[in-house]
Parts: C-alpha cells; sequence; structure tokens
C-alpha cells in the first residue's frame, strides 16, 4: 500500500507508573508520522470516551484482579499491557490541503504496518473484527483474527494514535480481564476473534524486545 506521508520511528521507550499520556514531542512536520515503539506495564487502558463516564470506570475499578487501570487521552475500549504486550504510538501532521485526515493517518499507518510485517508472511487487512477486544474500525487482523487495535486523537493540528499488540499468545488470565471489561458496555470477547505475532508467524522466538528490534528499522517514504 502507497503512503501519503513519511512514517519512521521516532523514539523507543518504555511505559511507567499509572499514565497515558501522548508522546507530544514527537509532532514533525507537515505530511510527517512519527511512531512511538514501547514496553508496556501490565494494566488495563480504557478509552477517552468511556473514561468520561464515571459509574463505568468505577465498575472497573472493582473488578477482581485488576492489576491497574490508565485511563487513555485517545479512543477505543478496553485493552492491556504486560510483558507479552507492544506498544504503539504515533503522532502525524496531515498537509494542509488534506481533508480526509483521519483516513490519511490510518493509511500512513497501515502503509508503515505493511512495510514492516508483509516480509513476514502477513497479510494485514482492517476492519472491525466482531468478537475481538476493543473492536472498531481501525482493527488490524490477519485472516479474519485481530492482531493490532489501534485509538485516535483527532485536533485542528495533529492527530495522535495509541494502540497495542499481543506479540505472545494471550495469556488466559489476560483475556478473561478484557473479557469483564468489555462485558460492563455490553460486547463480548471471545478468543477466537484475535492473534498474536507469535501465532501469525508461527515462530514462538518472539518477544516484544524482538518486535521492537524489528520494527525501529522501518520507514516509509512518501509515493
Amino acid at each position: 500500500m502507497a503512503s501519503s506521508a513519511e512514517v519512521r520511528v521516532g523514539e523507543i521507550t518504555g511505559e511507567r507508573g499509572s499514565g497515558d499520556p501522548l508522546p507530544l514531542h514527537l509532532v514533525g512536520g507537515e505530511g510527517t508520522v512519527a511512531i512511538q515503539l514501547r514496553t508496556t506495564v501490565h494494566r488495563v487502558s480504557m478509552g477517552a470516551g468511556l473514561a468520561h463516564r464515571p459509574a463505568l470506570v468505577d465498575a472497573v475499578r472493582a473488578l477482581p484482579g485488576l492489576p491497574g487501570l490508565s485511563l487513555s487521552s485517545s479512543g477505543g475500549t478496553f485493552a492491556v499491557g504486560g510483558p507479552g504486550w507492544l506498544g504503539l504510538a504515533a503522532m502525524g501532521v496531515p498537509p494542509p490541503q488534506q481533508r480526509m485526515r483521519l483516513d490519511w493517518m490510518t493509511d500512513a499507518l497501515q502503509a508503515w504496518l505493511e512495510a514492516a510485517l508483509g516480509p513476514l508472511g502477513l497479510r494485514l487487512e482492517r476492519g472491525r473484527v466482531e468478537g475481538a477486544w476493543c473492536p472498531g474500525f481501525s482493527d488490524v487482523s490477519v485472516q479474519g483474527r485481530k492482531l493490532i487495535g489501534l485509538g485516535f486523537r483527532v485536533t485542528r493540528d495533529w492527530i495522535a494514535m495509541r494502540g497495542v499488540m499481543p506479540v505472545r499468545p494471550i495469556e488466559a488470565a489476560d483475556h478473561a480481564l478484557l473479557a469483564a471489561c468489555h462485558r460492563l458496555i455490553g460486547l463480548e470477547v471471545r478468543a477466537d476473534a484475535s492473534t498474536s505475532l507469535v501465532q501469525c508467524t508461527g515462530d514462538t522466538r518472539w518477544t516484544v524486545e524482538g518486535a521492537i528490534d524489528h520494527l525501529r528499522r522501518v520507514r516509509v517514504e512518501p509515493g
């Protein structure tokens, strides 16, 4: 897929504490998207729209076994982090003449992901995967199973993305936690609706650190 943006990795970092800040320092020039790759903390992340519902936040905090809660500044429902989960974020600045600004951002990210994961033999699809964790229009899937979840925040000057990808197969405890969170908003989460990098590639050697090392070198030029 061709990109109308320059997309590059701008930062590699690790989550700390309970905050979930956007990497505003990565905002670049017009027509650019800067990616942040990060290791993640074991906790639940709650999308910005849901986080404005105090009763729902309280219900999530009351879930048994909740390892921690982060209220995200971008869209989405619920995701988790931890040793098997790779965190992704991006800051994009659409050209001033760009009309479909969110489409510009999602297309740029799709081109970058295809450049990164296509050589591993993965054919990526975009669109809501029913039964997956944090289902939405920007789900990235392989053979109908969700691999990456992306949430967005759009302002006049920039577009932000925050997301996660399970590198290792999702553990039963994490799946149960995701199912319990989504049940609070009337959504079913099924284990067979999602996948991981290990499962997609059939290579059990993948780790978050190994995935970061692979992704850090990927760059997409406009054209």
